[in-house]
């Protein structure tokens, strides 16, 4: 659903990132994704597959081919909206249909790999189009897990996580072999079998973290996405005051791309917060920052922020969701779910950098040995070869 690049301004997308290099370089691979604006404003960035499809949203073909183009976006919109929120794009797969190119590649590849559920949805009619290609498809989260978390209307949502459960029910029967980021993911897709795939943040050259010279609370995001704004407002409302409160001059920066004008607006009320918008260089930002905080109460799957705080060795402070799926031991500097326990918890590190930096360089070693890339390209290279799945 999107690509990857040099620069891209959230998780997944740095995964599909190192994703799409590796089979660049060891396969002769074709990616086929939406062709929305988003992702043709990427073509010809760094790291950008070399051939790349981009797929519905295309010019209308005379007056049926602008009516369809129209009904893809309202059923993208409109039915997504109000029904269906994990369905895969209406306007990518009427451009799969329309598109002999596409389609070719379709039928003559070895392995199709399908990222996200939204794809995955897509699996039944890719093996119909190439009935004997083997079809692997990674959940980056299990949306059932995700739906179920949402605020709001209780019974619009519940119906909604039923509608997915029974869809990942029937895509892993599917599949030939299915991925996920944590072992707790397979269990909540009933598949005991997964393949856990580490995402490969390590980069091997990771150097021990010192403590910041000024109190600097770290919260990065993609704050486009809804989860992530709600994070941050959440955390200025209701836990940055109780620690500026308790460590007078600490400071809070919210780091990452999308903000939305409420939290904008929102963030220029406090002296002490800064919102720096997207940032070319992280390492500058965990470098200067005392503690990292990971706010999120919504959302499903691995936190690639977590690891990445994990990786940059700086002490780490989360709620349970944001730190699901990572298994190290004693990873985190505090765990908490509310506000007076995440301020306990940050104002601790603040309050005894030493402490809390041993702890962090532990966790540090442990994060390096498990999301290091040649782990992750083996994984990835024994997903390529035909072995049977139970239960598939």
């Amino acid at each position: 659903m999107y690509v990857g690049h040099e620069g891209v301004p959230h998780a997944g997308g740095r995964y599909l990132l190192e994703l799409q290099r590796l089979l660049d370089e060891e396969t002769d691979l074709t990616m086929l994704s939406v062709g929305n604006n988003l992702n043709r404003g990427v073509l010809g960035e760094a790291g950008v597959p070399r051939r790349l499809l981009l797929l519905g949203h295309e010019a209308g073909r005379g007056p049926l081919g602008r009516v369809l183009n129209r009904l893809a976006v309202l059923a993208d919109t409109t039915w997504r909206h109000r029904r269906d929120p994990g369905m895969a794009s209406a306007a990518f797969v009427l451009g799969l249909l329309r598109s002999p190119e596409a389609r070719a590649a379709v039928r003559e590849a070895d392995v199709i790999d399908l990222q996200y559920s939204e794809s995955i949805r897509l699996v039944r009619l890719l093996r119909r189009l190439n009935p004997r290609a083997r079809i692997t498809g990674t959940f980056h989260d299990v949306m059932s897990q995700s739906f179920s978390r949402e605020p709001g209307d209780p019974d619009f949502w519940r119906a909604v996580a039923q509608r997915s459960r029974r869809h990942e029910a029937a895509m892993v029967r599917r599949l030939d072999e299915v991925l996920v980021f944590s072992a707790k993911d397979g269990e909540l897709l009933r598949v005991p079998d997964a393949t856990r795939v580490d995402p490969p943040l390590a980069t091997g050259l990771e150097e021990r973290h010192a403590p910041a010279p000024a109190p600097t609370v770290l919260v990065v995001s993609y704050l486009a996405r809804d989860e992530n704004d709600k994070a941050a407002r959440w955390t200025l409302d209701e836990v940055w005051p109780q620690v500026r409160a308790r460590v007078p001059g600490a400071r809070l920066r919210l780091v990452g791309g999308g903000a939305l004008p409420a939290l904008v607006d929102r963030a220029d009320r406090e002296p002490d917060v800064v919102l720096t918008g997207f940032v070319d260089d992280l390492d500058e930002e965990y470098a200067a920052a005392s503690v990292a905080l990971v706010p999120v109460l919504q959302g499903a799957g691995v936190k690639f922020k977590a690891i990445e705080a994990l990786l940059h060795g700086v002490p780490l402070v989360s709620t349970t969701v944001g730190l699901e799926g990572i298994e190290g031991p004693d990873v985190t500097a505090g765990l908490a779910d509310d506000p007076a326990g995440l301020a306990d918890a940050l104002v601790a590190v603040l309050s005894d950098p030493t402490s809390a930096q041993r702890r962090a360089d532990a966790a540090q070693r442990w994060a390096v040995t498990r999301y290091g890339r040649e782990t992750f390209a083996d994984t990835i290279r024994r997903s390529w070869v035909t072995r049977s799945r139970a239960g598939a």
